[in-house]
């Protein structure tokens, strides 16, 4: 439903121009290249050779022009042509084979972190082609080992962890809220964030570079491109949204601007699927407006600013033993950055950044009636420096502040919603300052050998606890198709301050996690076939636990998660790429409501997901996502209490987490069409999500006096849409 801004820089040859420029791209030996990229310098006008190292593409560009020629693990080449309108031009291109240095025992080689072992690279063109990811990063990733989605939304949890343990990062900038209809009863959220501006998307669930604290399970770091790649624009009209998009960059190159605008139109989508208009009051609507402006004051230097806002509401129909009316809820977010980055001489590089957010969450049910507020800022700086021709060192710090306003009528008591409820009013502010610092060294003695140490130094300003975190990394390619990586460290993260709020004087501890990742990697030419199998043991410590005398939180918690990944991947560029994730999950807890261990909230135990895309012919491509994992656990209430001060029946709780919910089950499908519409690039997206239409849970609700327990089936049933991309 969200295919929002996509495609933009893809190829766009399909349409016709006034240059044909083709040719072959071959390496060493003549042999051709497959999947070698060949691209006008500072446009979007290029091309993909086939199987045969053939190319061709056409461009309305005229005069000199250069000419980029690049293939993985071959040196570039940058060659000036001279375009005349109308008149072919045929060229042919040699690459020679790059000398592999310590990167190419790195899962990805876009940088050395710690537990690169469980890293996962995507591209945006993959993101867009997985079926029911909606064009949706967060949902994407999730088809990769050790991640699921909360609620069949964007947000992540990952080995058993909660959503608020993954720590996402924009160019130096923490994200905290960057999806629509987060929280929202029975509703899915999307991230606001659109994958054709990043030039890296790198998914650690575990063992994470000493660069990135106050986060326990996972970091999903984002970098964005430093300058736009061309000009251009793009309008998407979809059956739930439209969306315009342009970027724009100056014939020097040295300034560029990009913008998004979009918005949901749901009710016709939600008649063609059968969904029932009167459940909703509000139907759900979303809009969302971005931009960004880049200046390179030096060619080593670029300054970038970053601006983003995203507001929604949404009424949904909720029948609870207590009350039966409509969920309302709505958010806002405004989110800033700007940095600025720069090489010092030819050792040394270091980027700083600025970034402000201020979010804001209102809900309405029944008596209740209360908004969030949180407001954030951060400054941060990162120097890279190369020690010696084996040795990088990568050091930084970072300051951030983190303020949340809670306010509004809450009911007396939890289980008694009804509007004339025993409520009280609420207000409540806290705030908080993080001061953090880190050094890691980089360390490769060999090209098949690499070690990362590094640590980490956290403190809170509430809670006047100060924290350091060991981390170590390794990784040695020990036959020419095999790796071994493995990660050991230290992770804290401190409680939100909801939960400082409800503590004896602010005194909890940060929680622990003590990280342990062993893997291997098969990876047959260069991704045609990689196999990759993860085991790894998390041991949790001084977690947030509720004491059931005084009904505070304290640092009582503690838990483990262990478990395997399984990952195997096939691809072929142009051709097909197909994909099997597994992962075994178990993960126990003592925290927030639950005195002993017990399965996490998001202990998945089994989880397999299946994802094939193929192009048919060169301008249709189609995919199929297959899902199946065990239900995840909650806490079955098994009776009622009969309270005659309320008139309602106060529930009684097995105890926690010790139901689960049914096999969850799910298979979607899309097409895509690439073609020319008024002489311009064109596509054409149709997708059915849920094919089989399976009723996965939600939740379950109750009768009023809780003898009967009632399914709440995901308003995720199957689901036809319809898109049409152009651009101009």
């Amino acid at each position: 439903m969200k295919y929002l801004l996509i495609l933009l820089f893809l190829t766009v040859s399909i349409y016709s121009q006034d240059t044909k420029i083709s040719g072959k791209v071959t390496g060493e030996n003549n042999t051709p290249l497959n999947g070698a990229n060949i691209v006008i310098e500072g446009t979007i006008d290029g091309a993909t050779t086939d199987s045969t190292g053939y190319y061709e593409f056409e461009t309305s560009k005229t005069g000199s022009q250069n000419l980029l020629v690049t293939y993985y693990d071959y040196n570039e080449k940058r060659q000036t042509i001279v375009i005349d309108a109308g008149k072919q031009i045929e060229l042919n291109v040699q690459l020679k084979k790059a000398e592999v240095e310590t990167e190419e025992i790195l899962v990805t080689a876009s940088s050395y972190t710690s537990g690169q072992n469980s890293q996962v690279t995507i591209t945006p063109l993959e993101i867009v082609r997985i079926p029911g990811s909606d064009g949706d990063l967060f949902r994407a990733i999730t088809t990769f080992p050790g991640s699921n989605q909360v609620d069949e939304g964007s947000r992540i949890t990952v080995r058993g962890g909660d959503a608020n343990e993954v720590l996402t990062i924009l160019d130096q900038a923490s994200l905290y809220n960057p999806f629509i209809f987060d929280d929202d009863f029975n509703t899915s959220s999307y991230t606001t964030i659109n994958p054709w501006g990043l030039r890296g998307i790198n998914f650690s669930s575990g063992g994470f570079s000493a660069k990135f604290g106050n986060v326990l399970s996972a970091v999903l770091d984002l970098k964005t491109y430093e300058m736009p790649q061309g000009t251009g624009g793009f309008l998407w009209l979809g059956l739930a949204n439209v969306g315009l998009s342009g970027v724009y960059l100056s014939k020097d190159k040295n300034f560029g601007a990009t913008m998004d605008i979009g918005q949901t139109i749901l009710e016709p989508y939600f008649r063609l699927n059968g969904y029932l208009v009167d459940s909703y009051n509000p139907i759900p609507l979303a809009r969302g407006l971005g931009g960004s402006l880049s200046y390179k004051p030096s060619k080593s230097s670029v300054i970038k600013g970053i601006f983003d806002y995203s507001k929604d509401k949404i009424g949904v129909r909720n029948n609870s033993p207590s009350y039966n009316g409509f969920f309302n809820s709505g958010s806002e977010t405004v989110f800033g950055n700007l940095k600025y980055s720069a090489g010092l001489g030819s050792k040394t590089y270091f980027s700083m950044g600025l970034s402000y957010s201020n979010h804001k969450d209102d809900v309405i049910y029944g008596i209740l009636n209360t908004l969030a507020k949180q407001k954030y800022a951060k400054y941060r700086l990162d120097v890279t420096h190369q020690l010696a021709k084996k040795v990088d060192i990568n050091t930084g710090a970072e300051y951030e502040y983190n303020e949340d306003t809670f306010s509004g009528k809450v009911p007396q008591y939890s289980y008694d919603l009804s509007l004339d409820a025993p409520a009280f009013d609420v207000s409540n502010r806290e705030h908080t300052g993080r001061l953090g610092a880190y050094v890691e060294a980089q360390i490769k003695p060999v090209k098949t050998f690499f070690l990362i140490p590094g640590v980490r130094l956290d403190n809170h300003t509430l809670s006047k606890k100060t924290v350091i975190d060991p981390r170590l990394s390794i990784g040695w390619k020990f036959a020419k198709d095999m790796v071994l990586r493995g990660a050991v460290g230290i992770y804290h993260q401190f409680p939100k301050l909801e939960y400082y709020a409800q503590s004896n004087s602010y005194d909890l501890k940060p929680e622990q996690a003590a990280h342990y990742i062993l893997g291997y990697e098969f990876n047959k030419m260069e991704g045609v076939f990689l196999f990759r199998v993860e085991g790894y043991y998390k041991e949790y410590k001084d977690l947030v636990l509720r004491d059931k005398n005084t009904f505070l939180y304290t640092s009582g918690g503690k838990g483990y998660a262990k478990g395997i990944d399984v990952f195997l991947k096939s691809s072929v560029t142009n051709k097909y790429s197909t994909w099997i994730s597994y992962a075994y999950t178990d993960s126990k807890r003592s925290q927030y409501d639950a005195v002993t261990q017990s399965p996490a909230n998001y202990d998945i135990t089994h989880n397999l997901t299946f994802v094939a895309s193929y192009n048919v012919t060169d301008v249709i491509t189609t995919g199929l996502t297959y899902r199946v994992s065990t239900g995840k656990p909650y806490t079955p209430i098994t009776g009622g209490v009969y309270d005659p001060v309320t008139n309602n029946y106060q529930p009684v709780y097995a105890e926690t987490n010790s139901g689960r919910f049914p096999t969850y089950h799910r298979m979607d499908i899309n097409f895509q069409y690439i073609f020319s519409l008024f002489g311009r690039f064109a596509i054409a997206v149709f997708q059915i999500n849920n094919l089989l239409n399976n009723k996965n849970l939600y939740d379950y609700t109750y009768n009023y006096d809780y003898t009967k327990q009632i399914e709440i089936v995901t308003t995720n049933k199957r689901q036809f849409y319809l898109g049409l991309g152009l651009q101009f």
